[in-house]
């Protein structure tokens, strides 16, 4: 008798025995380094989502559970009437509902990952049940891709039409500066990249540091966003990327005419159309108890309906509303092996924003404004609404990556973006805004821009050490242009020793928001009032024919002298001294934690704040993660999270990044197996 027959002989005598499977915690281990961050290795991609979910859940389950809640529109259910809107919100953009209907068409890799990592994170609240809030519940991979879609089309307001925004306004604090230097400037003629996204410090769009290893399938290290399950900004042995938010017009706000007939119908080329209709229920916990509240969603042929006033109706048509391939694609850059590979993963164009920027071991840089970007007919202003009632305004395709502005190996060889147009990545070299189509984005260029294309002008051979060092510079990119015509006001005004002092203290400022400076508190407070007030802020405008020399001068100096006058007053009130050293006021503050710390709102060591009650002012958005890469074999890389790897205050990584952000220093981000067995902290499988 054969062995293959005697194999089938006992599995008809024995149909209920069972091949054993390892379990996904079998497969997958999650090595932390000594700063935390999870490294790691599975036998397969779902195995190491299952690792990653589970990974996110030990560092950020307050707000995973919270993300999640908040992304099936249930928020009101737990927290209260104040969140009915959020939810109505989350339904009206479709966000659970398209993430469920469309969640079978995407391809299975991509469904077993976000299936893995909603089971790492169930396994992790099955085993903290008693520390978890009772309203937190098992997910599925719905409930994450659900999240991310949330993540894109709330926060990241990728829905940016100026009347859609009056439904919700954007998140304070998004920003962020990229550098990609290629071998025209490299020392060594390796790429290097620089990734510097500004986000707010707290809720949904803080970052996780995370390497992703699955052996002869994927090696990607960098940062994502909490609750996504793929690595969003990063780089593997071969090359690396990054993003800066980019200003584009993914949607379009047709204005409706109601049938005068029939108000449950729209008029559209001489023919009365039904709107369509949904229900949806929000449930709302209130003093009684629960109560339901039944709502009727209209929906057009454009998309969602969001107002009706008289016989007009406000409808949204959007390129992203339907989106769900994105994270196919960052999948994809993160495999990718070479420029050809990484191209191609962009002519999935499923991001939905986003510049971004390339580098590789090979030297190679490039640029692409990236995003889903509709073919408009040209004659519409489309920042506002367009009459709906014609297919004359009507948009049917997305602009090809191929007719989207970009820039291959520059021969000055940087490329730069600091939220600014195109136009502006490399001062030389650039697209043609001529040769795009009409509006696609906004001209003019940043502060920040031109401070970072100075730079890249100004040096001539770039290293890793110079591109962390000049990362974290601290001067005030405002004040040059004009802080010499504010002290010549000063100086040509009454005789007055205390304003006369103030001259001296501002001559004398080195134009940084370093944390010894004396007069650096007094110049930022003093813009930030003048700014509000005067008309025209700037004496000469921007210009494209002096794009780095412009805009300067003050547009009102009455403005200016009054504005100084009430800083002044304001400073000595609070702090009794106009010259409080920046650091003694403006704070880290995170845990037991507080630290001075150096970067303005006008620098390009970009830092937000808020005042809390003792009068100082405490950091809360800007620089979120740092890192700089040089793609070396293996590549060298640092990093830095400004708010450490884990927001649960009993983690030992809760603050333990804070003194080398505040400081402007970095740690390694240990790549290779031998530098991460190395520097280990613990290993362990899921649930261990």
């Amino acid at each position: 008798m054969t062995k293959r027959v005697l194999c089938l002989l006992l599995l008809l005598l024995a149909p209920s025995i069972t091949i054993a499977q390892p379990s996904l915690s079998d497969q997958s281990l999650i090595r932390r380094d000594t700063y935390g961050v999870p490294h790691i290795l599975a036998e397969t991609e779902q195995a190491a989502a299952f690792a990653h979910g589970y990974a996110t859940a030990e560092d950020h389950f307050a707000l995973l559970a919270r993300l999640f809640l908040r992304s099936r529109a249930q928020q009101a259910s737990v927290f209260g009437e104040s969140y009915v809107q959020e939810d109505l919100y989350m339904h009206r953009l479709g966000i659970h509902e398209v993430a469920e209907a469309r969640f079978p068409s995407l391809p299975p890799l991509i469904r077993g990952i976000l299936e893995g990592y909603a089971a790492g994170y169930n396994l992790y609240l099955s085993r903290h049940r008693d520390r978890a809030p009772k309203w937190a519940t098992h997910i599925s991979g719905v409930d994450v891709l659900a999240n991310c879609r949330a993540i894109f089309l709330v926060d990241f307001f990728v829905i940016n039409n100026n009347l859609w925004q009056k439904e919700r306004p954007p998140v304070r604090g998004i920003g962020s500066n990229m550098w990609v230097i290629g071998k025209g400037r490299s020392a060594s003629g390796k790429g290097i990249l620089l990734a510097n996204p500004h986000l707010p410090w707290k809720g949904p769009l803080i970052f996780q540091e995370v390497q992703i290893t699955v052996p002869g399938k994927i090696n990607v290290s960098g940062a994502t966003l909490v609750g996504f399950p793929v690595v969003g900004i990063g780089f593997n042995d071969f090359l690396g990327w990054s993003h800066t938010i980019n200003q584009r017009t993914p949607d379009t706000v047709y204005q409706l005419t109601l049938d005068p007939s029939d108000h449950s119908h729209y008029l559209y080329e001489g023919q009365s159309l039904s709107f369509g209709a949904r229900s949806i229920t929000i449930r709302v916990k209130r003093q009684s108890g629960l109560t339901t509240i039944h709502k009727t969603l209209l929906t057009s042929h454009y998309g969602p309906v969001f107002r009706l006033s008289g016989d007009k109706a406000l409808a949204l048509k959007s390129a992203d509303l339907e989106d769900v391939d994105f994270l196919t694609q960052w999948n994809l850059m993160g495999k990718a092996r070479s420029l050809q590979d990484f191209r191609a993963a962009l002519n999935l164009q499923a991001l939905p924003l986003f510049n971004i920027g390339y580098a590789d071991r090979d030297g190679q840089i490039f640029y692409l404004f990236n995003g889903r970007i509709p073919q408009r007919p040209v004659g519409y202003n489309w920042d506002e609404s367009v009459p709906g009632n014609t297919s004359a305004t009507e948009w049917y395709a997305l602009l090809p990556v191929a007719e989207l502005p970009q820039l291959l190996n520059p021969q000055t060889g940087y490329i730069q973006n600091c939220n600014d147009p195109p136009w502006f990545v490399n001062l030389h070299e650039h697209p043609d805004p001529a040769i795009f189509s009409e509006g696609i984005t906004k001209d003019t260029l940043g502060m920040r821009g031109e401070f970072s294309l100075q730079l890249l002008e100004r040096i001539k051979e770039w290293d890793l050490d110079k591109v962390k060092r000049y990362k974290f510079d601290e001067h005030v990119i405002v004040a040059p242009r004009v802080k010499p015509q504010l002290i010549a006001l000063i100086r040509n005004g009454p005789a007055d020793e205390q304003m006369l002092s103030v001259a001296e203290l501002l001559q004398q400022w080195d134009d940084r928001a370093s944390v010894e400076n004396r007069a650096a508190l007094l110049f930022v407070r003093w813009w930030e009032n003048y700014s509000r007030q005067a008309k025209p802020r700037f004496q000469i405008p921007w210009s494209p024919d002096d794009p780095l020399g412009t805009p300067r001068g003050l547009g009102d100096p009455k403005a200016a002298m009054a504005t100084l006058n009430d800083t002044i007053n304001q400073l000595q009130s609070k702090y009794g001294t106009v010259s409080p050293t920046w650091g003694e006021i403006c704070r880290f503050r995170r845990g037991p934690v507080d630290l001075a710390i150096g970067g303005a709102p006008g620098c390009f060591r970009t830092i937000g704040y808020h005042s809390d009650p003792d009068g100082k002012a405490v950091a809360e958005f800007g620089d979120s993660y740092t890192l700089a890469v040089e793609f070396t074999t293996p590549p060298t890389a640092y990093s830095v999270l400004a708010y450490s790897e884990s927001s649960d205050p009993a983690s030992p990584h809760f603050t333990d990044q804070a003194k080398l952000f505040t400081k402007g220093d970095y740690k390694r981000a240990w790549f290779t197996e031998e530098d991460i067995l190395a520097n280990l902290e613990r290993s362990y499988h899921p649930g261990q």
